[in-house]
């Protein structure tokens, strides 16, 4: 073997250092982010019941739409904070993302005893709740945090979002 150079010593730790500069800073999941990835779980989940139960509770669609009618707009701003994750830290885009989840929903609720009646109950119960994510212990198929939260002081997002290339800062 031979001896490495000065040189070469000095390039191995330059691309080193380049290739950690390139890495995120933390792999994390930041508060708003989780918030956001739980509602829009609960959410799926029970539009997966919805479909799955419909022939066992025949009122579980006016459920899932009573549900939706009271978070619409939690709902719908939950999408903002759940794109910048998904920018930040994989590679997916929001249509993967919720594919992949009501996918892993559906297979999971298989072996969820009672699938469809405790989901029955978690829609009227998070449709009565202020917040729809007091919920979520109830919920039959668990939900699993991505990554770890992250720590305090890290800084807002900023992600190309839309077909627009336009970048935005996501944390508000």
């Amino acid at each position: 073997m031979g001896l490495i150079t000065k040189s070469g010593l000095k390039s191995v730790l330059l691309a080193g250092a380049v290739a950690l500069s390139s890495m995120p800073a933390q792999a994390c999941i930041k508060q708003a982010e989780l918030k956001a990835d739980q509602l829009r779980f609960l959410e799926l989940q029970l539009k997966v019941a919805a479909l799955k139960c419909r022939f066992e509770n025949p009122r579980f669609a006016a459920l899932y739409n009573r549900f939706v009618g009271a978070h619409k707009g939690a709902i719908k701003a939950s999408r903002w904070p759940v794109e910048a994750y998904l920018a930040r830290q994989t590679r997916m885009n929001m249509d993967a993302y919720v594919t992949k989840t009501a996918n892993r929903i559906s297979l999971e609720s298989i072996d969820a005893d009672g699938f469809c009646a405790n989901a029955a109950a978690v829609a009227d119960t998070a449709a009565s709740y202020a917040d729809p994510l007091m919920a979520m212990d109830l919920l039959p198929v668990r939900y699993r945090t991505p990554r770890p939260v992250c720590k305090e002081g890290f800084p807002p997002t900023t992600a190309v979002t839309g077909g627009t290339g336009r970048i935005e800062t996501i944390d508000r």
